[in-house]
């Protein structure tokens, strides 16, 4: 049976720069390259689900603009259900900046516009669903309301704390699994991570699971008792915009399927590698085809 997902997030066209590196207060950087890319952390996750065979619903903000319309277009294209969308009159649709250096590590300057106007009336009546993704580019209240309003169906709420910054402790009570990143980590747990897999069993308190992903590390982890390291696939990197959504796509269908939290995370730094080896955020998540290929490598 088709796993029925809903994601409640983000919509942000990134104008993607290729720097040597960059710039220092008052420096000015002459980009090697530009290109222009969907994204956002609710659109990368919601289309990331769809390659890898869920039945998705993208609940979002984009704004009556070429920008908006674009989206909408792009999401019915990969099969995403977008009859939720919300277009908000008067705003713009989100715009980020990605600072890509050689190295393949990514900087961002964001925008928020459309996306801090999706209201909790969005998530209303929520149908039932397998499984809800939610990320901190949105209204907290409104994830918090999704998250509410997917428990009682019995879904598993996963929650990308991006960025920490506006992530409350209430927010982290309603998810099932936690995905951040080590800056995010240290931002909600208050310390330096120095012992990942420490850090992750710390966040994963009572019946929630927590995944610290450590880019080219891979990803430490504790679920159910359990607790761990796992390693990527050796890769070369070219983009790491949109990996970790990647990542997270893949964890989430990964362990709704029942996979062991350990093959469930190696699935998921399979998937997030596979989405460093390609310029930009969309063109980069992968189906399961790659990923496995990637795994049995």
């Amino acid at each position: 049976m088709t796993l029925r997902a809903i994601v409640v997030g983000s919509l942000v066209m990134d104008l993607s720069f290729l720097v040597p590196k960059r710039p220092e207060p008052g420096e000015v950087i002459v980009a090697t390259g530009f290109d222009t890319f969907r994204g956002g952390k609710g659109y990368n996750q919601a289309v990331a689900l769809a390659r890898l065979g869920a039945n998705v619903t993208l609940i979002g903000a984009v704004g009556d603009d070429a920008y908006g319309r674009q989206f909408t277009v792009a999401l019915e294209s990969e099969g995403v259900d977008t009859t939720r969308m919300v277009t908000i009159p008067d705003v713009s649709t989100s715009i980020a900046i990605p600072m890509v250096t050689p190295d393949g590590d990514v900087a961002f300057i964001h925008a928020p516009a459309a996306n801090a106007c999706l209201s909790e009336d969005a998530v209303d009546d929520l149908p039932d669903c397998s499984l809800l993704l939610i990320q901190g580019e949105v209204p907290v209240g409104t994830s918090i309301a999704a998250a509410r309003e997917a428990r009682r169906s019995g879904a598993l709420v996963m929650l990308n704390p991006a960025p920490a910054r506006g992530v409350t402790p209430e927010l982290i009570d309603v998810c099932g699994i936690i995905t951040p990143n080590e800056i995010e980590a240290r931002s909600l747990i208050g310390n330096r991570i120095d012992r990942p897999v420490a850090a992750a069993q710390l966040l994963a308190r009572g019946r929630r699971g927590a995944i610290i992903t450590l880019g080219a590390q891979g990803a430490a982890w504790a679920i159910d008792g359990q607790a761990g390291h796992e390693l990527p696939p050796a890769i070369e990197a070219v983009d790491a915009t949109g990996a970790s959504d990647s990542f997270c796509a893949a964890l989430a269908i990964a362990l709704v399927e029942g996979q062991a939290p350990d093959e469930a995370v190696r699935f998921a730094c399979a998937a997030g590698a596979a989405a460093v080896m390609v310029r930009g955020a969309e063109p980069g998540l992968p189906n399961r085809g790659a990923i496995e290929r990637l795994l049995n490598r």
